[in-house]
C-alpha cells in the first residue's frame, strides 16, 4: 500500500486548517469584529415592491454547537440560521418565509429548536413552505413539519424517520493500550455511556427508553403534521429513506416542485401577487481577502466551505449524541 499520497493529502489539509485558523483568529483585528459584530443583511433574489418573501437556507448537519472543533460541519451555523428566523419573523415587511433544507438532520434539540422556531413564525401570520434539496431526511424532515407546505423533488431522500443514540466505545481499545480508569458513582447507571467500559443491560435499557420516548415524539408530530394515523406512520417509521416520489405516496410531503416553485406556493399563501425575494447574509468585513476565504454563506467562502466538511468527516468527540440523523 502506497502510504505517501495519502500522508502529503493530510499534510496539506493540516497546513491549510492552521492558516486558516490563524486568519480566523486575526480577522476581526484587522476586520472590526466577528459575525456578532457583522449582523445580518438582506440581499435581493428577485421580484420588486415593498412586501417580501425570504428565503432561508438549511444546509448540512444540524447541531447546536458552531461545529466540530475550529471549522464546524458542512458549514452549518445553529446561531446564524436562527438569527436568520427572528430576523424574517420580527421585519412586518416580510409577509412569508421558504425554507430550503439540505441536510441529514442531526441533533436533536437543535432540530427541535428550529421547528418550534418556524411554527412560531407561522403563528405569527407568516406562512412557511419547506423546499426540499437533494436530502431532506430524519431531522431535516422533522423541521419540515412545522411549514404549510413541504415540497420536494421526485428524486430527494427524505424520511428517515427515527433516532439514533451515538455511543461511542472504545474499551477495547483502552484494553490494548493499557488504559483503564477507576469509577466513583453515586449509582449504577451514573456513569451509563462510559465509553471506556462495556456497556451493561441496565444502561442498555436506560437509553432505550430515551430512545423510545423521543422516537414517539417524532411520530407524533408526524402524524399530527401530515393528517395520517399513528400506525399508519409507525409502518413508514423505520428509519427507511424514501425517494420524494415515494413520500408523496405517502403522505409525507405535499406536492414536487423547486425553490421557485417553493416561492411562488409562499406568495400564494400570503396573498401576495408580487412580492421581493430576499435571503440574508453576513456584512461584509471591509476586507476582500477575508471575505474570499471565510464567508461561505455568500458562495463565495469555498476554502473554508471544504475543510468545514473535512473536519466535520474527522469528529471523534466520545460525547453521547442522541440524533435525529440518517447515517
Amino acid at each position: 500500500m502506497r502510504r505517501g499520497p495519502l500522508i502529503t493529502f493530510v499534510a496539506i489539509i493540516v497546513v491549510l486548517a492552521l492558516g486558516l485558523a490563524g486568519v480566523r483568529l486575526l480577522g476581526p483585528f484587522f476586520a472590526g469584529g466577528g459575525t456578532a459584530d457583522r449582523g445580518l443583511e438582506e440581499r435581493r433574489l428577485e421580484g420588486a415592491g415593498p412586501e417580501k418573501v425570504a428565503v432561508i437556507r438549511l444546509e448540512g448537519v444540524i447541531q447546536l454547537e458552531e461545529g466540530g472543533g475550529l471549522f464546524g460541519s458542512d458549514g452549518f451555523s445553529f446561531a446564524r440560521l436562527m438569527e436568520e428566523l427572528k430576523q424574517a419573523e420580527e421585519d412586518d415587511a416580510v409577509r412569508a418565509v421558504v425554507l430550503y433544507v439540505n441536510s441529514p438532520g442531526g441533533s436533536v434539540v437543535a432540530s427541535d429548536e428550529i421547528y418550534r422556531k418556524l411554527k412560531k413564525i407561522r403563528q405569527a401570520g407568516k406562512p412557511v413552505v419547506a423546499s426540499m434539496g437533494e436530502v431532506a431526511a430524519s431531522g431535516g424532515y422533522y423541521v419540515t413539519l412545522a411549514a404549510d407546505r413541504i415540497l420536494a423533488n421526485p428524486s430527494t431522500l427524505t424520511g428517515s424517520i427515527g433516532v439514533i443514540f451515538a455511543l461511542p466505545n472504545v474499551h477495547k481499545l483502552a484494553e490494548t493500550i493499557g488504559y483503564s480508569e477507576e469509577i466513583v458513582a453515586s449509582g449504577p447507571l451514573k456513569d451509563m455511556g462510559n465509553p471506556y467500559k462495556p456497556m451493561s443491560d441496565d444502561a442498555r435499557a436506560a437509553f432505550r427508553s430515551i430512545v423510545d420516548d423521543t422516537f414517539n415524539r417524532f411520530v407524533d408530530l408526524v402524524a399530527e403534521a401530515r393528517k395520517l394515523s399513528r400506525d399508519r406512520v409507525l409502518k413508514l417509521a423505520t428509519g427507511q429513506v424514501y425517494t420524494g416520489a415515494q413520500a408523496r405516496a405517502a403522505g409525507l410531503i405535499d406536492d414536487f416542485g423547486g425553490l421557485d416553485e417553493a416561492i411562488e406556493a409562499a406568495k400564494a399563501l400570503a396573498g401576495l401577487k408580487e412580492a421581493t425575494v430576499i435571503e440574508y447574509a453576513e456584512k461584509k468585513r471591509g476586507n476582500v481577502l477575508l471575505d474570499l476565504l471565510l464567508n461561505e454563506k455568500t458562495g463565495d467562502g469555498r476554502l473554508e466551505t471544504l475543510l468545514r466538511t473535512v473536519a466535520g468527516r474527522l469528529d471523534f468527540s466520545p460525547t453521547p449524541k442522541l440524533l435525529y440523523q440518517w447515517r
